[in-house]
């Protein structure tokens, strides 16, 4: 992935495209409108990824893998047991959604002009929310902020959730984009940008 995020002028498109690729991976089960968009794109993905960005699924029954994806995200993300739901205060060991984390995001979407929908079912810590709010940030040109938040959130629980998800996945397609995005967004905000 070194470098195919591109210099500046290409960055200020392709990264807010991959936060929102990557975001909607880890929003909810998989269905058939995500397979068809990562299909639709899967060549300018591999380049940005250097991955496959279907995770070696056969999609000759787009039924059938749209199910088996979509069991796998809920034994990974739901349940009902040894799952770990992609919630940073869940994550970090605070036994509860809408953790202490969780007002800090908020806080935080707030401080930056970022609007939740009223009728958002997601908590703000959500990895997807979290992931929509670097690429506003982004698009909006506003990297130091972008840079701040990734590393005073996303950064600091992303390496626990990759590790269950490495441990408890029976398909490739998760973990792969689990590593994907932490190896993206150290990349991107691990180093403070001049």
């Amino acid at each position: 992935m070194a470098g195919a995020l591109g210099g500046f002028e290409e960055r200020a498109e392709t990264v807010p495209a991959a936060l929102r690729v990557l975001a909607s991976v880890f929003q909810r089960e998989a269905d058939a409108p995500l397979l068809e968009r990562l299909e639709a794109c899967s060549a300018d993905l591999s380049k940005v990824f250097d991955a496959d960005p279907l995770g070696g699924l056969d999609l000759g029954d787009r039924e059938a893998a749209t199910e088996v994806l979509a069991v796998e995200y809920c034994r990974l993300f739901i349940g009902p047991s040894g799952h770990m739901p992609p919630v940073e205060s869940i994550v970090l060991g605070e036994g509860q959604f809408w953790g202490p984390s969780t007002e800090k995001v908020a806080d935080f979407y707030k401080t930056m002009g970022i609007a939740v929908a009223r009728d958002c079912r997601m908590v703000p810590d959500h990895i997807s929310m979290e992931l929509d709010c670097l690429a506003i940030l982004e698009e909006k040109q506003q990297g130091e902020d972008a840079g701040a938040f990734a590393r005073g959130h996303l950064l600091r629980w992303l390496p626990s959730l990759v590790d269950h998800v490495e441990e408890r996945a029976a398909l490739v397609f998760y973990p792969m984009w689990a590593k994907v995005l932490y190896e993206m967004l150290s990349e991107l905000y691990a180093v403070e940008r001049l």
